[in-house]
This record gives C-alpha cells, structure tokens and sequence, in this order.
C-alpha cells in the first residue's frame, strides 16, 4: 500500500469508507493500480472498475478481496457494472455478532458454516 496514502481520501469520505477505499486500493496493487473513482454509496462506497483478472489463485484478486473482506469486516458486493466493467459495494461493518445485517464473521466461521 502506498506510505502516502492519506492524498487520495476525499473530503467526503467517513472513516468507515476510507477503510473501504484503502481495502480496494491494496487489491488492485495500489491506488496508481484503480481504474476508477470511488462514490459514496449510502454508508458505504462503490466503484466501477474496468474488468480485470479476479480469480481465486493466478492473479489472486478475487481470493484476496474475500480473505481481506473477512478480516476487515467489510461487506463487499459485486454487481454488474455496465460495458466492460464491475462494480464493487462496500461497507464496514463493526461486529462479529448480531444480526446478519450488523455482523460480519471472520472467514474461518464463514468456510464452517459452508462445510
């Protein structure tokens, strides 16, 4: 992750996006690696994302964004983006308990719960 990261956080942006933000930056290689500008999506963020190589080894974006999501409870949803493009949603989460909407379980729980 870039030691300067802190230029790239726009005046908009609560703490709890900004971790968002620097989560997707450190998938994609670096914030001189996002393709995109980042929005406010309610309390959290989006970003349309020109495609890439997101798989669960080779080009290890897609594993990354998952085991990174778990450990910092930030919910991540992966929509259609339009032509070309993914659209990425995240919002922070602060629990590893409650309600499914408050919580979210560390990536341990998370392959118990499938197996």
């Amino acid at each position: 992750m870039d030691d300067d990261a802190d230029h790239y956080r726009k005046p908009w942006m609560t703490d709890d996006q900004w971790e968002c933000v620097k989560m997707h930056a450190e998938i994609r290689g670096g914030f001189h690696h996002v393709g995109a500008e980042f929005k406010a999506f309610g309390s959290g963020i989006s970003i349309k994302e020109p495609y890439g190589n997101y798989a669960t080894y080779d080009y290890s974006d897609l594993t990354r964004l998952v085991v990174f999501a778990h450990d910092r409870m930030i919910r991540v949803e992966v929509r259609p983006g339009g032509k070309r493009a993914l659209k990425f949603c995240m919002w922070k989460r602060h629990k590893r308990e409650g309600s499914m909407f408050e919580r979210h379980p560390t990536i341990e729980d998370a392959i118990a719960s499938f197996r």
